[in-house]
């Protein structure tokens, strides 16, 4: 099977990565972690990050809102760069899936609307355990504007501790999806009521999960919302755009990478269930610019010397998820046996 155009380079805003795949605080072990991973020309894609206090929805998740997680993170960007890769911080704000435990003055957490999450299957985590959670309260219209500065701020901190980029996520039912979504959106201001407003000039986002359930955030057209965010974002000059495919029986055919490049006149990342054939066929049909490897990079740090061989590849470790620790983090084992 030809795999050349997979390992050819590919130009993001001014930045060229030879390398088209792509998966984010720190302690030392985090540091190793992206050093096993990083490849020359290589572009990883940090953990989510908080962005401010209030945006921590899980006990335990990496910020870049004050100097010391700007400093922590800068032993991280160093050991890509000295790999020669490069890394984007993702930004994150979890709205809405969160709990009091988490906020910094226990208090409720924030979303679009006041809608809860009545039948979702998940939890908060705090340091107390998972906690079920609860109905958040609406922003109003001014406190917004705070929020927009907190992703501002982070992105600065972001560059300030060497990465290359920022990735704002607004996809998997976090809070800038709330405010995409109308099962969860209940807004009549600005930022509300028809999609043009959801969606917004000054809401521009480069992770979006279309079609998507999580977190009970879906939208009765998505279609429609998701054609109409993806064409709003051609006047601005971004990175790239990073899409996630679904997993559900309502969604396009020939999934929701291909129906929105039509719409988008720049760099695509597709994201979500790939494999080595199906990566390679992605790209070489020009369905998507690049392919992004989460679950698959985790368990194979070499991920990218396997798919070059054809060789097999690690099974991830689920069950050490989220639990800290060397085990499942960076205990597996290189190709073929060792580290080369």
């Amino acid at each position: 099977m030809a795999i050349a155009k997979l390992f050819t380079p590919l130009t993001l805003r001014g930045q060229t990565n030879p390398l088209r795949l792509a998966p984010g605080i720190p302690p030392a072990i985090t540091a190793t972690y992206y050093d096993q991973r990083a490849t020359p020309g290589g572009l990883l894609v940090s953990e989510v990050t908080n962005i401010s206090p209030m945006a921590r929805g899980y006990f335990g998740a990496p910020g870049i809102f004050n100097d010391e997680q700007t400093e922590g993170w800068s032993h991280v960007t160093k050991t890509v760069r000295t790999k020669g890769g490069k890394i984007f911080l993702q930004l994150w704000y979890t709205g809405r899936c969160n709990h009091p435990l988490n906020q910094p003055q226990g208090e409720l957490p924030v979303s679009s609307s006041a809608t809860s999450l009545d039948g979702v299957k998940s939890a908060a985590v705090a340091r107390e355990g998972k906690q079920a959670y609860v109905t958040p309260r609406a922003l109003e219209t001014d406190e917004i504007v705070s929020i927009i500065e907190g992703y501002r701020k982070a992105a600065v901190n972001a560059l300030d501790a060497g990465f290359d980029g920022t990735e704002l996520h607004a996809g998997n039912g976090y809070l800038l999806e709330q405010f995409l979504c109308d099962s969860v959106s209940e807004r009549s201001d600005e930022y509300g009521d028809s999609v043009e407003n959801r969606v917004g000039p000054s809401r521009v986002t480069l992770r979006l999960s279309p079609f998507g359930t999580t977190f009970g955030c879906t939208d009765s057209d998505p279609e429609r919302l998701y054609g109409h965010a993806v064409k709003k974002l051609n006047t601005y000059d971004l990175a790239y755009l990073h899409l996630i495919e679904p997993r559900g029986v309502l969604v396009p055919a020939d999934g929701v990478t291909a129906l929105l490049r039509l719409l988008y006149d720049g760099t695509v990342i597709s994201a979500s269930g790939y494999d080595r054939a199906s990566v390679i066929e992605a790209v070489e049909r020009g369905t998507t610019d690049a392919v992004a490897f989460g679950r698959a990079l985790i368990a194979n740090p070499d991920l990218l010397a396997r798919l070059q061989q054809g060789a097999d590849l690690n099974h991830p470790k689920v069950k050490s998820y989220y639990l800290g620790g060397e085990e499942g983090y960076t205990d597996y084992p290189f190709f073929p046996s060792k580290r080369s």
